[in-house]
């Protein structure tokens, strides 16, 4: 009898240590730089063009192959930007919100088939919308931003619980029937985040930070006040660009963009701050069920399309099939200067994640897909310079006089005569008159040129 209670002891022993070993396999330190000489020379050259500025991480078949940061990340403090500084990732957060209630689900807490009001109260106008189509964007309900940016008390911070009144109090006209129709809803993704208060009695800030960002110890991933992201250690503000001193500044500083600051309270739809480091974990998380089972998986990478429309949206994630990645998961993000993007190719385990924050749309688009081909053993590809993002950067030291000579120099740039007519119009609508009529001489000289009159 004593032998076999032996035998039973380190059996159990043994379950227990090969249980934390497999709980620990995803969180595996990660190095702070790994190193590729192509795409370090690529990303370098970028970063002197002034068309990148962050970080960025890409596996390949599984094994990270690249880790580095560029550029700076505060700019008043001049801290370098690095694998583990911390941004808002913008709608990158749209997939944590949906693991959430994926999570809820799982305790069953809730169903996704379940009815939205049946959380946000009777009050709620609009009983017949469930929570997958909150996930999927296929509810209908309009956008809440034109109404915020046109009445809301701009000294005030507006919260998920403002939104949800409006809604409640306005009742707005659904843009389509319930199911019927795609139309990407960042104010269904806040719905998202009141129902996993009202579900679990936590914010959403709350319940991720104990159910996914501790356990996978993201401690680079949290949500922040707007307010105290200038000073915090280690962390990179999104930073846009002033047409009219030509610097890099505070984004709701600018004219019209005061909404920066007073849409910062709602969560849900974006507002999550995290690293590269901390997205590297995620993925790694992700090919595991220590957190999340397979039928919470499987749902989140499934398209959920409307019944009218097509889709490629599953749950917080998009979803495309190719014959080289087989299904690949992803989502951009875009807010106040920040554009994130996170891919993901399930069959193949390559991974690309790009951060930047310094607002540098022109370009982003381009370094995605030249990335996306060098998994694919394609040469990587610099984007051509447009010739609207270099005026913008130039324009503070020229003059009409050099305008003839500078075409000369840059003749060989892509010259995007759509967005040089926008940013002319921008120029106007800010009062740089001279700067809109150097624009337009600039705009002639090509068309001459070019036979475009």
């Amino acid at each position: 009898m004593c032998k076999l209670r032996q035998i039973a002891f380190f059996l159990c022993l043994t379950l227990i240590f090969s249980n934390c070993k497999e709980q620990q396999e995803p969180i595996d330190k990660i190095n702070d730089t790994v190193q590729n000489d192509t795409l370090d020379q690529y990303f370098t050259k970028l970063y002197e063009a002034k068309m990148f500025n962050g970080a960025v991480a890409v596996k390949r078949k599984g094994k990270l192959i690249f880790k580095k940061g560029y550029g700076t990340a505060n700019l008043e403090e001049q801290s370098l930007f690095l694998p583990n500084t911390s941004l808002e990732i913008a709608s990158v957060s749209k997939q944590f919100t949906a693991a959430a209630i994926l999570l809820l689900q799982q305790d069953h807490k809730l169903k996704v088939t379940d009815f939205a009001y049946k959380y946000l109260g009777d009050d709620f106008p609009y009983k017949s919308i469930t929570i997958s189509q909150l996930l999927s964007h296929t509810s209908g309900l309009a956008d809440y931003s034109t109404y915020f940016k046109a009445h809301w008390d701009p000294s005030k911070i507006a919260y998920n619980k403002d939104i949800l009144q409006y809604y409640k109090t306005s009742k707005p006209e659904l843009l389509s029937i319930p199911g019927e129709k795609y139309k990407y809803s960042n104010t269904g993704y806040i719905f998202l985040a009141e129902i996993v208060n009202a579900t679990s009695g936590m914010t959403l800030a709350d319940y991720l930070s104990e159910k996914v960002f501790t356990p996978m110890h993201m401690e680079e991933t949290f949500f922040i006040g707007r307010d105290s992201i200038w000073d915090k250690d280690n962390y990179a503000p999104g930073y846009m660009f002033n047409i009219v001193n030509c610097e890099y500044v505070i984004p709701e500083t600018l004219p019209n963009k005061g909404y920066y600051r007073f849409l910062s309270g709602r969560l849900g739809s974006g507002r999550l701050s995290s690293s590269v480091d901390d997205l590297i974990k995620w993925d790694q998380f992700l090919y595991s069920d220590s957190i999340f089972n397979a039928d919470s998986k499987a749902l989140a990478f499934t398209p959920h399309p409307p019944t009218k429309a097509d889709s490629d949206y599953g749950y917080g994630w998009h979803i495309k099939n190719d014959s080289l990645h087989g299904k690949t998961v992803f989502h951009t993000g875009s807010w106040a200067g920040n554009l994130t993007y996170i891919s993901r190719s399930l069959d193949t385990k390559d991974l690309v994640i790009i951060v930047n924050n310094t607002h540098n749309s022109g370009y982003l688009k381009e370094i995605r897909a030249s990335i996306n081909g060098f998994l694919n053993n394609e040469p990587l590809q610099l984007p051509q310079v447009k010739a609207s993002e270099l005026f913008k950067l130039s324009s503070c030291d020229m003059e009409v006089e050099t305008l003839d000579q500078w075409y000369k120099d840059h003749k060989d740039i892509d010259w995007d005569l759509k967005n040089l007519l926008k940013l002319q119009n921008d120029y106007l609508k800010v009062g740089e008159t001279d700067r809109s009529d150097m624009l337009n001489v600039l705009i002639r000289i090509v068309q001459a040129d070019k036979n475009l009159l």
